[in-house]
């Protein structure tokens, strides 16, 4: 008689060490699914992000394409960069004013935001027949732009054409 509490003892001993084990896998795992699931979050935020100066780039120079086309195929001037400073999106967003967009290039392409942006535009020219549209950002806040979309606009007599999102 004297084992049976010998052995319920070592039954209740094993069971918590089952119990213990189970607990410490299943914090594991949810500890694993968590770094996962973050990962994936961020990968998710900086494609979002990117994904707005991929399309400004493309808008700016379509309006500008179009532009073009109204002034009998010739290219608007450069215009200044909204914000003003790389620096004024460096890890941030940036709330613009309808008249950051007042240069004629922006309003010959109606090319604007009213939406709070993470990258800096502009409209560049870069011959008497191309230009390009410009888009950077510096989403880490770090001084540097990391993220830098164009989008080039070239005209033949009064035929103009867009070309492809280039990413530097």
């Amino acid at each position: 008689m004297s084992e049976e509490p010998a052995k319920a003892g070592n039954t209740l001993g094993v069971a918590a060490i089952v119990v213990g084990v189970v607990v410490v896998a299943i914090v594991a795992i949810v500890g694993v699914l968590a770094s996962l699931a973050i990962h994936g979050f961020r990968s998710y935020i900086a494609r979002a992000k990117a994904a707005e100066g991929q399309n400004g780039a493309r808008q700016l120079a379509e309006g500008i394409r179009s532009c073009a086309g109204k002034l009998g195929g010739g290219l608007p001037e450069t215009t200044r960069a909204v914000p003003a400073t790389l620096a004024e999106v460096s890890g941030k967003k940036y709330q613009s004013r309808p008249e950051d967009w007042s240069d004629r290039a922006y309003t010959c392409a109606a090319f604007s935001l009213t939406a709070p942006q993470y990258f800096q535009y502009r409209w560049e020219i870069v011959s008497p027949s191309s230009g390009r549209a410009i888009t950077q950002a510096d989403l880490d806040g770090d001084g540097t732009a990391e993220l830098r979309f164009e989008v080039l606009v070239t005209c033949t007599g009064d035929t103009c054409t867009t070309g492809p999102l280039i990413t530097k």
